[in-house]
């Protein structure tokens, strides 16, 4: 899991190949350390209390775009992440922006982040400490939209 662990905002725009590599090492793992090999991988993921690997990356990027919100990140990460202010400041929306290519465009970190920032809910969008969001974000079990970038993310 340390490999993991390490830059997961990385980890998180890999190919769909290294995607499911990772969480078949994740499974293996899960399998002899429960020594149950016939469960299937959500099975095992229950037992052991933790989510998947996609579910992991997608928390910790909405904990990096919550201290850019609060201004706890370096100020480089509000030109990446800026609240969408033409409307209601207190939805907490982040602005997405158009993009023309899907690498270098909806692929991204300016348009992912965005995207998962605003399908939260909103009881995790208005805490206010660090801690409690933190402790928030892990009761959250990914994104709940079938739209192509959710079913593509996990």
């Amino acid at each position: 899991m340390a490999n993991f662990n390490y830059c997961p905002l990385v980890w998180l725009f890999c190919s769909s190949k290294l995607k499911n590599k990772q969480e078949c090492i994740q499974k293996r793992a899960l399998r002899f350390l429960y020594n149950d090999y016939e469960s299937n991988y959500e099975h095992l993921l229950s037992m052991a209390n933790k989510p998947s690997i996609e579910v992991r990356k997608l928390r910790f990027l909405s904990v990096e775009i919550f201290k850019t919100i609060k201004d706890l990140n370096p100020s480089f990460m509000k030109e990446i992440f800026t609240l969408n202010t033409t409307r209601d400041v207190s939805r907490n929306k982040l602005l997405v922006k158009s993009q023309n290519t899907k690498k270098y465009g909806t692929d991204s970190l300016r348009s992912l982040g965005p995207k998962i920032w605003n399908n939260l809910p909103i009881e995790l969008k208005n805490t206010d400490n660090l801690v409690t969001f933190k402790t928030l974000i892990k009761t959250w079990a990914g994104p709940s939209c079938n739209c192509n970038l959710c079913s593509s993310q996990l």
